[in-house]
């Protein structure tokens, strides 16, 4: 710990906080908590949770390690009942950030910079610009701009693009705007404009302990593995169909993730596990699987992907977001876009793939994941920080 970051002060808006809401950024915001106390941060966070239980929880941050508490004040949030119209999500949104704000000043939070995460910063922009001298300094960070990015129908792209103008507007309005790398700067850059003397590009990241030393050869079985919530940006319907002919003795497809019952296959070599929180359960099944499959039409940094790897496993993803990061023939394979048939002859490739070549790719994803841990993300995200304040 420096002193610096001692002393340093940071309101951390999220629209939840994992376990007590589920998702990529809720799972960023928890790590890059962690990793702020851990560094001597001190953190005030502004949240919500669907449940008056679940809000109890994330009040207590139960489920958080004691000494992170001690640095972190949590500020639990109602969330605005959701719209039922066209357009609502937006419309929601502006309303969550303006009861963050409220919380803020009823609070006194009197933080040193705010880090919103999303499109939980809205209403703090709006209120700089209106001259507001009772905030202090704003970074966004809205991951994976999703709406600048291919979608899989006509309604998943009219649903994004009503949040094209509100995205640009919070980005060009930030003092600070953390970025992936890769595709995600671009569009930063280009689609919203904002110039690279505001920019802070930070990669995700994977907490050290994650990651294994080493992982022992895979036999000749192959175990598949899809983690994620059922969005149609994530390839759901594309992949069951790709692996719906793929039968072969001692290869199975496993599921983490609220699929409906409507689309699952139903088959011994199909496995469903349903939705998965406790850390050592989920780790329990990556380290019983060898690929990923990660066949989303649009990402930021998937959280899962650098999870996965640092288990040990091989990857098949799309490239999209900054996947392209850690991805590459070195530890898996890239598709340009979730093609039925390219994602199912990329699964045959890995089913009959000799166990030295696919324990090679297994150990680069090892490899990778210790470049980018939590502690040197956390790093740099601190010294950005210090320098805008």
């Amino acid at each position: 710990m420096s002193a610096t970051s001692a002393l340093l002060h940071v309101a951390l808006l999220a629209d939840g906080v994992y376990p007590y809401r589920l998702g990529g950024i809720q799972r960023h915001t928890r790590m890059l908590a962690l990793h702020f106390a851990k560094a001597g941060v001190r953190i005030s966070l502004l949240h919500s949770a669907d449940t008056p239980e679940l809000r109890a929880r994330a009040e207590a941050l139960d489920d958080f390690p004691a000494e992170a508490r001690s640095k972190i004040k949590s500020l639990v949030v109602v969330p605005p009942k959701a719209g039922r119209y066209p357009g609502h999500y937006l419309h929601d949104c502006q309303r969550y950030s303006r009861v963050l704000l409220e919380r803020y000043r009823e609070e006194n939070v009197g933080a040193d910079f705010v880090y919103a995460q999303g499109l939980t910063g809205i209403a703090f922009g709006a209120a700089r610009r209106r001259g507001a001298t009772d905030l202090p300094a704003v970074g966004v960070n809205q991951h994976g701009y999703e709406m600048f990015q291919r979608v899989a129908d006509l309604r998943s792209w009219l649903e994004q693009f009503v949040l094209r103008g509100q995205v640009v507007a919070l980005d060009r309005s930030a003092d600070v705007v953390f970025t992936f790398p890769r595709k995600i700067r671009e569009i930063i850059e280009r689609r919203c404009r904002v110039p690279a003397e505001r920019l802070v590009e930070v990669p995700n990241a994977i907490d050290g302990s994650w990651i294994v030393a080493n992982r022992p050869a895979p036999s000749a079985k192959r175990r598949f593995l899809f983690i994620g919530r059922h969005e149609r940006r994530k390839g759901v319907p594309e992949l069951l169909e790709a692996i719906a002919p793929l039968r072969a003795p001692g290869v199975e497809f496993h599921f983490v993730g609220p699929i409906p019952e409507t689309l699952r296959l139903k088959r011994d070599d199909v496995v469903y596990h349903g939705t998965v929180t406790d850390t050592a359960t989920l780790q329990g099944i990556l380290d019983s699987s060898d690929v990923l499959l990660c066949p989303s039409f649009a990402e930021g940094m998937p959280t899962v992907v650098l999870e996965a790897m640092a288990r040990g496993l091989a990857v098949i993803a799309t490239d999209v977001g900054a996947t392209a990061e850690w991805v590459d023939a070195d530890n898996g394979v890239l598709l340009p876009f979730p093609d039925v048939g390219a994602l199912r002859t990329a699964i045959e490739r890995f089913i009959g793939m000799p166990t030295a070549e696919l324990h090679q790719l297994q150990s680069a994803s090892i490899a990778k994941a210790r470049e980018c841990t939590w502690d040197l993300v956390t790093a740099k995200t601190i010294t950005a920080i210090q320098a805008r304040i």
